[in-house]
């Protein structure tokens, strides 16, 4: 069971699901915030929406029903003071709701109230009653009002005392949820007297715009909703991205694997330009510079072997060979002619070492130092030309131009050109004939090898690994390359290097 267990975390500790878990946490935490910041922003709106300027409580107040009634009562004669307490002992402080707002299937709990409480005296400042009826705690009604109770009301009270109207002298804002101001009543027959003053102080409660538990459980399902979608798209969308990465990672890995081992052949195939494909084009870079590097010392050993093996068969048995030949022709010299058999077999003895060192002056003339086969480049492409033109069973015609020396390392990449290209064709061209022409400038050489096959369109073809280890082959000489084909009208690739 603990065995099941591990190997099922193991598969999480693995690049792609890393990825893919990253995608989810990622795509969830960036809905949740953008789902907060808009229920706060609406929040924020509702709220500087729900706030009265002072400019409009102004407005409310001098053209509503508590001026009105102020105005009704305080205009009797006399005033009928006692008639607007026993009114006013039966309100309570105005309060405005907001319901909630509904946005689409949710329901944004976002309330707020705002609270007015007024107050009444008469033309001298003596308080007459407030709404509440126990706002004012420090003045009794006859009394004059004791404005300090009220922060802020004492300019505006005094102002409205003196007859002022104009609404800065009578309106004060204290902090930002507290409104206070007063307001002359004059007389109902427009004669200009004053006969009280209307105090008030809004307030709007914050505290109760902002319901945090109703908002958390929005948040709470809101979450919920964007983890269930969010989180299968997150998923496929992180999986999908990170077996794209692994797979090319995993291509890395076979490749590297693969040149541990020595096969430079394995190239990485990334088509796409990112860094991962400038990674993989340096890394097979590297891989035809290191076979190229691990080719030439192979074959330094090589030669080197064939000298070590020249040197020990020219100074040992040919020496050896040739002092046994020469030990039998004196023996013969003072042998006795006549005696017959054993001259015959002296005779035959000698031929056969004379033959011995036939065969080991040509045993050691094979290895000689040699480079290409040992004859040169043009000599191994004819030969490597009869070689496949035996195994495809089509005539390769080699013609050359120019022949004259060139380095070696150049050599060698050429007749590895030559022999991906002859080995593309036997793959792939069905071609009938095939030709290579060399041909020596004095600054550079240019190989062509054409086919007669079915060809293809370059722009719809995928470069395959064949052509691009020709390539890299072409670039690392400093060189350029181009691939001319047609359907059905065969291929020709010309390789231009520098020299």
């Amino acid at each position: 069971m603990k065995s099941l267990w591990r190997k099922f975390l193991d598969q999480f500790s693995t690049l792609r699901w890393k990825l893919t878990l990253s995608y989810f946490g990622v795509t969830v935490a960036a809905l949740l915030v953008a789902g907060t910041i808009v229920i706060l922003g609406v929040s924020a709106y509702i709220v500087s929406k729900t706030r009265v300027t002072p400019g409009e409580l102004f407005i409310d107040i001098t053209s509503g029903s508590y001026n009105r009634l102020g105005r009704q009562y305080l205009s009797a004669d006399p005033p009928d003071i006692e008639g607007l307490g026993k009114l006013l002992s039966q309100f309570r402080a105005t309060v405005a709701e907001i319901s909630p707002i509904e946005i689409g299937d949710f329901i944004l709990n976002v309330t707020s109230s705002n609270v007015l409480y007024v107050i009444y005296t008469d033309a001298s400042g003596n308080l007459i009653d407030a709404v509440p009826h126990d706002f004012i705690q420090n003045t009794q009604a006859g009394q004059p009002l004791d404005t300090d109770e009220i922060p802020g009301l004492t300019e505006p009270f005094n102002a409205a005392l003196s007859g002022a109207v104009r609404s800065d002298q009578l309106i004060n804002k204290v902090g930002s949820d507290v409104i206070v101001g007063a307001i002359p009543i004059y007389h109902a027959n427009g004669s200009g007297d004053l006969v009280g003053v209307l105090g008030f102080m809004h307030k709007s409660q914050l505290m109760e715009v902002l319901r945090w538990p109703q908002i958390s459980r929005q948040v709470g399902f809101i979450l919920l909703f964007i983890t269930l979608i969010a989180g299968v798209f997150g998923t496929l969308f992180g999986f999908m991205t990170a077996r794209d990465l692994t797979s090319r990672l995993n291509s890395l890995g076979d490749s590297a694997q693969a040149w541990s081992q020595g096969d430079f052949s394995v190239l990485i195939d990334d088509p796409v330009s990112d860094e991962l494909g400038h990674l993989g084009n340096t890394l097979n870079h590297m891989a035809v510079q290191l076979e190229n590097l691990l080719d030439e010392r192979q074959e330094i050993s090589v030669i080197e072997e064939r000298n070590r093996l020249a040197r020990e068969l020219h100074d040992s048995v040919k020496q050896q060979a040739f002092a046994a030949s020469a030990q039998l022709a004196t023996a013969r010299v003072q042998m006795n002619p006549e005696a017959g058999t054993v001259v015959e077999h002296m005779d035959e003895a000698e031929k056969l070492i004379n033959e011995v060192r036939r065969e080991l002056t040509d045993l050691i003339r094979e290895l000689r130092p040699v480079a290409l086969q040992g004859v040169g480049l043009i000599p191994a492409i004819r030969k490597y030309a009869k070689e496949s033109e035996n195994q495809l069973g089509i005539p390769i015609e080699v013609r050359t131009q120019g022949v004259r020396s060139i380095p070696r390392e150049v050599e060698k990449s050429l007749f590895r050109i030559i022999q991906g290209a002859i080995s593309n064709v036997a793959r792939h061209s069905q071609a009938s004939q095939a030709e290579i022409h060399l041909v020596y400038h004095p600054d550079h050489i240019t190989l062509k090898i054409t086919d007669n096959g079915v060809g293809f369109d370059p722009e719809k073809m995928t470069e395959g690994m064949g052509l691009r280890s020709i390539r890299e082959r072409v670039e690392l000489l400093n060189g350029k390359l181009a691939i001319e084909s047609r359907n059905h009208k065969g291929t020709k690739i010309t390789a231009t290097c520098a020299i």
